[in-house]
């Protein structure tokens, strides 16, 4: 049962932090170059009614199963490393569910026309959001590494 879980741990955070990764490294600093009306109609054309859902309740379920692990571990030392990727998967889920989707459905409104108020912050502060959750994900597959070596 350990192993079974392990194997899913290791895999959800994995391909979460896979997939914020890219994100990060060439889909953000491809639109956040782009003046707004381009930034616009590109954000507008990407569908991501399908991964954000995905992000946050991957991150819940991983979350919440990690904690599981780091109670009914006898180890200390895996307790605190299943802790930490549960933290580290919490925190993709919150900033996905929190800051990231609720900025993406503005955006989806905007006209690429006429410039929405403030869209730098927003987009900085999307940004940011991507940048923590990505950081969290990352933290979370190296913590469910280490604790599937002990």
């Amino acid at each position: 049962m350990q192993r079974n879980v392990n194997v899913w741990l290791l895999s959800s955070s994995s391909v979460q932090l896979g997939t914020l990764w890219i994100m990060k490294t060439s889909i953000l600093p491809m639109l956040n170059s782009m003046p707004y009306k381009a930034y616009v109609d590109a954000c507008q054309r990407i569908d991501m009614h399908v991964f954000h859902p995905i992000a946050f309740w991957n991150g819940l379920a991983t979350t919440g199963l990690s904690a599981a692990q780091a109670i009914r571990s006898d180890d200390p030392v895996a307790k605190a490393l299943y802790a930490a990727g549960a933290l580290g998967m919490g925190v993709v889920a919150v900033a996905s569910e929190g800051v990231n989707r609720p900025i993406w459905r503005q955006i989806e409104r905007w006209s690429p026309q006429q410039s929405s108020d403030g869209w730098r912050a927003k987009r900085r502060r999307w940004h940011l959001a991507h940048q923590t959750r990505t950081l969290g994900a990352a933290v979370a597959a190296g913590a469910f590494v280490a604790a599937a070596l002990r």
